[in-house]
């Protein structure tokens, strides 16, 4: 149920369509996802849908337009659930609520650890946890989920840091491990943590997780805000990472707040 007030609504929807902080990879296909995701779909509460159009010449400027606009919708205090686009702009909606709730914890639920280094001072979808650590986060307060993959620069990083990190067979020690106490919790959800039989349509297909696994794993984190990112419709095969994505959002709605 869609409505146009926001003091109405229970949820707040962001639609972050974007491709790129996609810099490395030629597998986009992003920057339709939240309107392919949201197509024929139904809320079951009261949702405010917004909506941040990107910035096709500029990353820096898209997660601007981001942060602000998060920002305004903060001041409204209901549940905030943002549909991506590319990894790169969970930065900025995580940037602006950690400013307004300094304790929160990060859950991030991938299969890749988003902790490269930065090519040409850009923020992209594969370097946004290492920004978030330089930025406010501290070590204790990001738990990396569903994780396949590491790359050599990421290895580096992890010798002088000592992160919350579980592989996708570690699921039973994450879920009792978490605890979040009275704290706000985000959790960000990339589609690639799914294995590639559900959603092949993704950049880096890497998942080993099954729907059911990331269904508990959300419902353990039990998340205050949330989104969903790399989702990749041209790349979706027969329609099953939009059907996988939409069990998903279905199961964030149902555990936000």
């Amino acid at each position: 149920m869609e409505t146009s007030s926001p003091e109405d609504a229970d949820l707040i929807v962001q639609k972050l369509p974007c491709d790129n902080g996609i810099h490395r990879n030629p597998r986009k296909g992003t920057l339709d996802a939240p309107e392919k995701i949201l197509e024929d779909y139904e809320f079951e509460r009261s949702v405010l849908v917004d909506e941040v159009f990107p910035d096709e010449f500029s990353l820096e400027n898209t997660q601007r337009r981001i942060e602000d606009n998060t920002e305004e919708l903060i001041e409204y205090g209901k549940p905030l659930l943002s549909i991506g686009g590319d990894h790169s702009v969970s930065y900025p909606v995580i940037r602006a609520l950690k400013r307004e709730y300094p304790d929160m914890q990060l859950v991030w639920l991938d299969s890749h650890l988003d902790l490269k280094e930065k090519v040409d001072n850009h923020v992209s979808h594969d370097v946004v946890v290492r920004e978030l650590l330089a930025r406010g986060f501290s070590e204790d307060e990001i738990w990396f989920v569903g994780i396949t993959r590491i790359d050599d620069d990421e290895e580096e990083f992890l010798e002088k840091h000592d992160l919350n990190i579980y592989r996708s067979s570690e699921i039973e020690e994450f879920k009792r491990e978490f605890k979040p106490g009275e704290q706000t919790v985000y959790l960000s959800v990339d589609i690639d943590a799914l294995e590639e039989e559900l959603a092949p349509g993704t950049g880096y297909p890497d998942g080993e997780l099954g729907l059911e696994t990331v269904e508990k794993v959300i419902d353990i984190v039990n998340p205050t805000h949330a989104d969903l990112v790399e989702v990749a419709p041209s790349l979706d095969e027969n329609g099953k990472t939009i059907d996988s994505a939409r069990d998903v959002l279905s199961q964030i709605e149902d555990s936000l707040g």
